[in-house]
């Protein structure tokens, strides 16, 4: 008989292997495979400006379209059972107030450009000689209707970024695209020459719009206009 039992010995001989090549790859890291593209997309951290520009014409302005409700009817609707509206058609980020997308038309009441915070007023249809509303013309847009216009439409949510960092920045980014579509509206080259504009080219001239009211004060209502048309 045999000294050692061969069988054995590569059995024995298998099991060294095994434990030897498991130590071996519990020091290795794992690499992951990315292509050029996405490696410098990495290195280069999130767009807030291209985020916003991937989904404004696809996602953010037909929800608006879609989803906008009539001005007139949701302050009905606020006025008889506010917290039914809020279910209905509001959002919010965190526990901030809520924010709703309006739709509405009417004439220009007046033009107000003083600060860099310009806004017009409107008399909604049918008019009654009285401004129903203030739509924020810019060039400046405070961060915190810029925050409306990002939670208005319901599918940007704070979890979906990795900081408060990313969040806010989509929320300024929008903004930088409002203003300039506020000023083409309004048929200056710039956002800047919104705050050098004549209200009395303005003022009485038909006025439609789409955009996000936030419920602050129920007797303040400040629209940001996403879409804005002035006729003749």
């Amino acid at each position: 008989m045999a000294l050692f039992d061969r069988p054995a010995l590569r059995t024995g001989a298998l099991l060294a292997l095994m434990v030897l090549v498991a130590s071996w790859l519990s020091g290795c890291v794992i690499a992951t495979v990315r292509t050029l593209e996405e490696d410098q997309g990495l290195k280069a951290g999130f767009s807030p400006e291209a985020y916003v520009e991937e989904i404004w014409e696809s996602r953010v302005l037909p929800t608006y379209r879609e989803k906008a409700q009539e001005l007139t009817a949701l302050l009905a609707e606020i006025d008889s059972d506010q917290q039914g509206a809020i279910a209905r058609y509001g959002h919010r980020s965190g526990t901030g107030p809520y924010s709703f997308m309006v739709r509405g038309e009417g004439v220009i009441a007046g033009v107000d450009t003083s600060s860099r915070s310009g806004v017009m007023t409107v008399d909604l249809t049918p008019p009654d000689g009285t401004a129903d509303l203030t739509l924020v013309i810019g060039p400046l847009i405070k961060i915190s209707q810029r925050a409306g216009v990002r939670d208005a439409v319901g599918f940007i949510e704070y979890g979906n970024f990795t900081n408060q960092q990313e969040f806010a920045g989509v929320a300024n980014a929008m903004g930088e695209r409002i203003v300039q579509h506020i000023a083409a509206a309004l048929g200056v080259d710039t956002p800047d020459a919104i705050a050098e504009i004549d209200p009395a080219r303005y003022v009485g001239k038909p006025v439609r719009f789409v955009g996000a009211f936030t419920l602050e004060d129920r007797n303040n209502v400040v629209v940001v206009p996403v879409e804005l048309e002035v006729g003749d």
